[in-house]
């Protein structure tokens, strides 16, 4: 494989905006193209979070955001013939500045990876994670239809309407079963109960609860930040993969995913028992870390993190049914929820 990293080099390109130069792009990235066989598409990540350090449990940092996505899609991406180039955001932006800024480095990279690969980059795929997937979804409502697909996981900006309403009655009921203040509440007890409902998840996934729970309490104390909801009009074949433990996203990933348009161009891949992120994602310990060491929040709510199963399986798989969409036009499996290393059917 031959690879290019840049740590915070200038390099002048224009996103695909319409008539306006971009200011230089100043951001980590890598580029990576197959040593062999190149198959002629790239692959954008798109990190989840702001950017910058990645830690472990410990505190330490352990790299940085360029590289995230290695183990979830980009080591798979190469394997599979694919040239994978993915950028440290950094506090760049989330939303609309988000996506300006991966255009413009999706730009960078295109050009690269033709260098280097010896041929023009016949198309261009977008996977995004959380926050990033939030970018990717934005990408993929875009009429200008910049990537031929887009696989979002765990994706940010699902439905606003659904995600306004889990967050106030978070807030409003996490205080009465914060175990903190209510140390053994009964899993029965119809406070827990309804706390489920609230945020989308079972009760089996209450140890982690408080990260989110904690969260949202705080964030009902500031004022509310203006936000616009998503169209839902998917203007490319887009695949979204989500557990449904993930008490961060799934309410508005549910509720986007019953008012996509066209329905033909969407497909959501719910799997079993999977929190925000997978157990064997090593981004999982930056939450570990932030939810004990800045949190303050117990132990067990980073030990839950971290012993969950994994969704890693079936992003893999939903990716190379993104690319058989896109490719051969060959339609993907229907909206589905699975087991944990459960194919799709």
């Amino acid at each position: 494989m031959r690879l290019l990293l840049l740590g915070w080099l200038c390099a002048a390109a224009a996103a695909p905006a319409a008539g306006q130069a971009a200011p230089p792009f100043t951001k980590r990235f890598v580029v990576r193209v197959p040593e062999q066989a190149w198959n002629g598409s790239l692959v954008i990540g798109a990190h989840g979070g702001g950017g910058g350090n990645n830690f472990d449990r410990a505190g330490n940092v352990i790299g940085t955001d360029e590289t995230a996505l290695d183990d979830v899609i980009g080591r798979h991406a190469l394997a599979a013939g694919f040239a994978y180039a993915s950028f440290d955001r950094d506090g760049g932006g989330n939303g609309t500045d988000g996506l300006a800024l991966t255009y413009q480095f999706t730009q960078i990279a295109t050009a690269e990876v033709a260098r280097r690969g010896g041929k023009a980059v016949t198309r261009t795929y977008l996977v995004g994670l959380s926050a990033g997937g939030g970018i990717a979804r934005l990408a993929a409502e875009d009429e200008r239809k910049v990537y031929a697909g887009t696989l979002i996981i765990a994706g940010a900006g699902g439905d606003l309407v659904t995600r306004l309403d889990r967050q106030t009655r978070m807030a409003a009921l996490w205080p009465l079963i914060d175990p903190r203040a209510h140390f053994g509440i009964s899993p029965a007890d119809p406070r827990m109960r309804a706390y489920a409902e609230a945020i989308g998840t079972p009760v089996d996934a209450r140890r982690l609860w408080p990260y989110t729970g904690a969260g949202a309490v705080a964030a009902a104390a500031r004022p509310p930040a203006a936000a616009e909801n998503t169209t839902g009009r998917v203007q490319v074949p887009t695949i979204e993969v989500v557990g449904t433990w993930d008490d961060l996203v799934i309410r508005e990933l549910r509720a986007y995913s019953e008012r996509a348009q066209p329905r033909a161009n969407h497909r959501l891949y719910q799997v079993e028992g999977v929190w925000h992120m997978s157990s064997d994602d090593d981004g999982v310990m930056s939450f570990q870390y932030i939810a004990t060491s800045r949190m303050k929040l117990d132990a067990d709510v980073a030990n839950a993190m971290g012993e969950g199963p994994s969704y890693l399986p079936t992003v893999r798989e939903a990716f190379d049914h993104l690319v058989r969409w896109v490719e051969k036009g060959a339609s993907p499996p229907a909206n589905q929820t699975v087991e944990p290393g459960q194919r799709l059917r």
